[in-house]
């Protein structure tokens, strides 16, 4: 269950961000919804960075770069616990998901539900972090 925060907005980012995780779960289900699940889990990271920068700051930043957005995230001076590695991976989804598969998504192609999973646990320890943040 999501808490209640001051700003309208930081909650409807959270419950947005929990919905991309509970669809990771399902989507996790069939091997062949690997790329939709990354995307959700993309999804997930941008809405719970733009939950904290909203409450912190107020300001509503247009854009799906995740590096950018933790980012501003850093000089604020909160620290997250992030493998960067990772997030720089599930970055390359947003608009890489968008085009066809010969295009590519993700470097390797289509992830692997291994890979998946590496992502889903990154997107759900960053929203359980910012939840925190937001709770103290």
């Amino acid at each position: 269950m999501v808490r209640l925060f001051m700003k309208k907005r930081v909650n409807e980012w959270l419950k947005l961000a929990k919905v991309d995780l509970d669809s990771v779960i399902k989507l996790l289900e069939d091997s062949n919804l690997t790329q939709s699940a990354a995307f959700h889990c993309q999804q997930s990271i941008e809405k719970s960075f733009k939950a904290l920068l909203e409450e912190q700051s107020g300001t509503f930043i247009k854009t799906h770069d995740l590096l950018r957005l933790y980012g501003l995230i850093e000089e604020s001076g909160v620290k997250l616990n992030i493998d960067e590695d990772i997030l720089d991976s599930i970055n390359a989804v947003y608009i890489e998901s968008r085009y066809p598969s010969d295009i590519g998504l993700i470097p390797e192609g289509k992830p692997k539900t291994s890979t998946i999973k590496t992502f889903y646990n990154l997107s759900e320890s960053i929203y359980s972090q910012i939840v925190s943040i937001l709770d103290s």
